[in-house]
């Protein structure tokens, strides 16, 4: 009895592509079951997950300095992580305190501006504005000082009651410092298991790949390793080169506006940073971080209490010219020289593994990108290359 088989290539493909989907759709229903199951694993395997990737962002960099300076593994880690250490207290102790100051600038600008701008609307002949929505927005925005003030009394809740004085007040300061510290060691011991985890997995790099080479039975040893070869330089050239774009892309942002707003809109210069700050974050999706950077700088110019429109009408130009540039850099530049085609992952696959992984909290999310890598490659060496091969044999 002969296999039954599609003769038609395109009906072939439309039948793979749905059979796909089918599976998929199927994974993220059986994932919908096993929710609680995975979030307590990934809750025991977060200090492993994020070991890995930074150990895979920092491994390049310790042989780099290894090899530069002639020094041993361990010397050149202990560096590496001495270097970490110093970025990052500079920046909490510098970039941290400047964006939220920024942030909290911003929400008073836009409490104070946005009620006059709307009263300002409702007065045009031309525009039919709803009382009751301004209204809302008015509500709305006097929320958010609510909520401030929450967050900043949960933080130190013993803060708004210290000038009532008692018995109480002395209670709240004690059980406040207490939880404070608790949360302190807890984070800083959760951050020294991750070092540790790093640390290892940095020395013991060299010996993983002989191991896995001796466990992969021969028949499937060479098609084994060259799959594991491509899934290492997606993985590790995706995480290192996206966030060396984001953190450009970001600078860029940051940099631009502060000379624009010498220009005759200090507004620009006021807010930099903020931007700059969220255009990096953004930047780790492709094409995605401009957008965000310029978003806030137009919002900025539109409510702002500039002298005239013209005025306005320049700055936003000035913004729009930069985006392009940065547009332009990060995908002729930076896109292309700093990821090269191996290791890049369309803007809506990582969009669709962030929407997957937060399924799975914050750990989820952080593990979603690299299984996208990983994903990507299995259906480049299982599914399209076949197809491809299949394809080109049809023709010829």
């Amino acid at each position: 009895m002969n296999d039954f088989r599609i003769q038609d290539a395109y009906l072939r493909r439309i039948v793979y592509i749905l059979g796909i989907l089918g599976i998929i759709c199927l994974g993220f229903y059986s994932l919908s079951l096993l929710k609680k199951p995975f979030l307590l694993l990934f809750d025991l395997l977060s200090p492993f997950i994020m070991g890995m990737l930074l150990a895979y962002i920092i491994a390049p960099l310790v042989t780099l300095i290894q090899n530069k300076l002639r020094i041993g593994r361990i010397a050149g880690t202990l560096l590496v992580f001495f270097l970490i250490l110093a970025v990052f207290f500079a920046v909490m102790a510098v970039v941290v305190p400047v964006v939220l100051s920024q942030l909290i600038a911003m929400v008073d600008t836009l409490r104070a501006v946005v009620p006059q701008l709307l009263a300002d609307m409702a007065q045009s002949p031309f525009l039919d504005i709803d009382q009751n929505l301004i209204q809302t927005i008015e509500e709305k925005l006097r929320q958010i000082e609510i909520n401030y003030e929450q967050i900043v009394g949960s933080i130190l809740p013993a803060v708004k009651t210290a000038t009532s004085g008692g018995l109480s007040t002395v209670g709240q300061i004690s059980m406040s410092i207490f939880q404070g510290i608790r949360s302190v060691i807890g984070f800083g011991a959760f951050l020294a298991f991750v070092a540790v985890i790093v640390f290892y997995l940095i020395l013991d790099k060299d010996r993983v790949s002989p191991f896995i080479r001796k466990a992969i039975p021969r028949a499937y040893r060479d098609r084994s390793i060259d799959i594991l070869e491509k899934m290492d330089n997606a993985l590790g050239g995706f995480l290192r080169g996206q966030l060396t774009v984001a953190l450009m892309v970001g600078l860029m942002f940051t940099v631009g506006l502060f000379f624009s707003g010498f220009l005759g809109f200090p507004a620009l210069t006021k807010f930099s940073v903020l931007i700059g700050t969220v255009a990096g974050i953004g930047g780790f999706v492709p094409y995605f971080g401009p957008i965000l950077g310029v978003t806030p700088a137009l919002i900025i110019i539109l409510l702002s209490g500039a002298p005239d429109w013209g005025t306005k009408l320049l700055a936003g130009l000035v913004v729009l010219g930069l985006f392009t540039v940065i547009q332009a850099v990060e995908g002729m530049v930076l896109q292309p020289k700093i990821l090269g085609k191996g290791a890049a992952l369309h803007p809506l696959a990582i969009l669709l593994a962030l929407a997957a992984g937060s399924w799975f909290g914050i750990t989820g999310m952080i593990a979603a990108v690299p299984a996208a890598c990983i994903i990507r490659v299995l259906l480049i060496e299982f599914y399209w290359q076949p197809i491809q091969q299949q394809s080109a044999a049809e023709k010829g």
